[in-house]
């Protein structure tokens, strides 16, 4: 990861407030108007309207009307059709009070019950549209029945009218269904984590689709063409013409296939266009693409997958986003101890160089500061600090107001020498980055700052201190306080870096280092010999 440039506002990257990710919204694909609804609704009345003719014409070629009794049959057949058409719009009103609303009225999030009913809409309006068509061929078969006293053209005109119903219902529902696509793709493109099951939501499964469509064209497709089969077959026997039975024969199997495969051919790009769209998604995915998402537009098993999809990748980028946010804070090999379950709770004994540096005379240096100019000069001295020990591989144990504790060999494990050096050359860079900082300081006219550093290399015990809810992984022991009352003896001897006996006869003759000074530690009850580090051989 690349040093962040120098930012006088304190705000690097390092220290900004990490945003967990969410499902990025894609407010390029326009929202339909609110009309848009209406038209489908027309679109879906003039097919049960075509569904309706068909179901006629089948009745009057299936069934024999007494004189003058087909004319009262269209007047009574189209009475009923305009009433029902009346009954299914107040239900279709109904269906989209939420929804029609909000398209009047878009907001950045979409609203739950105008989502439920885009999602549900189709379904239950061609539902009601079926039922209706059912309601009026039973109608029209009982008044028929009681003009004509005729119970054998009763059956006829209901039979003809449930085969129509059944077509409407079918080609209603995938009319519909393909026609808002683009409205739920709109919708849930703005939020991409809408839910495609549960209360409100009517679910029908690719199967239930599939047989449905299937089933009840392939039905009403041999009914039909049994029906005009039979009708033309017997009135080409009766004039004696071959020809024309066989022609009959022909024409009929045309429209027994053609109603039966355009059937087929609808509801199979219903299922396969959602299935190519969420592969197109999948196969370009590529490791800095995590925030796309599926469209998820209906509730069976393609929109499931669509969802999973989506949660999976919800997944992987917030692994990637604690992944970040780990190597703000730590070095890239502490992140990936801890995501691989590598800590636990509780504690081992390590041997570990802790570094402790803190600025001295902060207080009086701040005391007439504003709060935020403190904060800023903080958040520079900190980012600096911070990314001098980092490089170096140490682990951030905590911030103590303006002091910070280092570790180094810990979690990940070190050879002493190894820690001893790393620790030895943050220090050291620690102070030049700080001399940067005071020559920055100095044009904006503040004050510099000074700091020391005390380095100690011993055991102590590390692990995850704290409880299951909440752990924090730091290093407790006498060499930890060690290390913090030799930064505190730097002022008393005049060093900016001041390392311990151990720590020095760890860097050995790669260090080069000012005579030793016997102080008297807090806690101690020995003099302690400490070395003020002038640098360090590469």
């Amino acid at each position: 990861m690349n040093d962040p440039p120098h930012d006088p506002a304190g705000t690097s990257p390092r220290l900004r407030l990490l945003t967990r990710p969410i499902a990025v919204p894609r407010p390029d694909l326009p929202l339909p108007p609110a009309g848009r609804l209406l038209r489908v609704f027309a679109g879906a009345i003039a097919i049960g309207s075509t569904a309706a003719a068909v179901g006629a014409y089948y009745i009057t070629l299936a069934a024999v009307f007494p004189p003058g009794a087909l004319p009262q049959f269209l007047v009574i057949l189209a009475g009923l059709v305009a009433a029902s058409i009346a009954v299914v719009y107040l239900r279709h009103r109904r269906l989209v009070d939420r929804l029609e609303p909000w398209l009047r009225r878009p907001s950045d999030s979409v609203d739950l019950d105008a989502w439920r009913q885009a999602l549900s809409w189709p379904a239950r309006l061609s539902i009601f549209i079926g039922l209706s068509a059912v309601a009026v061929s039973l109608s029209a078969a009982a008044i028929m029945i009681a003009i004509t006293g005729d119970a054998w053209l009763g059956l006829h005109i209901a039979v003809g009218g449930l085969l129509a119903a059944v077509l409407d219902a079918i080609f209603a529902w995938l009319y519909t269904d393909a026609a808002t696509r683009p409205l739920r793709r709109a919708l849930i493109a703005r939020s991409p984590m809408l839910p495609v099951t549960g209360p409100g939501i009517v679910r029908l499964g690719l199967g239930a689709k599939m047989a449905i469509v299937i089933v009840g064209v392939q039905l009403a497709g041999a009914v039909i063409s049994g029906t005009l089969a039979y009708r033309g077959a017997s009135a080409a026997v009766a004039a004696h013409e071959p020809t024309a039975l066989a022609l009959h024969i022909l024409v009929v199997t045309a429209i027994g296939l053609l109603v039966s495969l355009s059937g087929c051919l609808l509801v199979t790009r219903h299922t396969t266009d959602p299935l190519r769209e969420l592969t197109d998604l999948v196969g370009t995915l590529t490791p800095d693409q995590l925030s796309r998402r599926a469209l998820p537009i209906g509730g069976d098993e393609v929109g499931q997958l669509s969802a999973a999809v989506n949660g999976m990748l919800g997944g992987l980028e917030e692994r990637d986003f604690i992944k970040d946010a780990f190597t703000r804070y730590v070095t890239r090999q502490v992140r990936d101890v801890v995501l691989q379950g590598g800590l636990e709770l509780g504690g081992e004994l390590v041997t570990a160089t802790i570094l402790m540096a803190d600025i001295r005379g902060f207080t009086p240096l701040v005391e007439h500061m504003p709060p935020k100019q403190v904060v800023r000069i903080l958040n520079r001295y900190f980012t600096e600090m911070v990314e001098e020990c980092m490089e170096h591989g140490g682990l951030i144990d905590k911030f103590i107001g303006d002091a910070i504790l280092v570790v180094f060999g810990a979690p990940v494990r070190l050879a002493p020498e190894l820690s001893a050096r790393a620790a030895a050359r943050a220090a050291l860079g620690m102070q030049r980055r700080l001399a940067r900082l005071n020559d920055a300081l100095a044009a904006e006219g503040l004050q510099p700052l000074r700091i020391g550093i005390g380095v100690h290399t011993g055991e102590a015990i590390a692990g995850n201190i704290g409880a299951p809810q909440r752990l924090d992984y730091t290093l407790i022991g006498d060499s930890v306080n060690t290390a913090t009352r030799i930064e505190s003896a730097c002022k008393e001897v005049g060093s900016d870096v001041l390392i311990s006996e151990a720590t020095r006869t760890l860097l050995g003759d790669a260090a080069t280092v000012g005579a030793p000074v016997t102080v008297h530690l807090k806690g101690k009850s020995r003099p302690t010999a400490v070395f003020p580090l002038l640098g360090l051989q590469p």
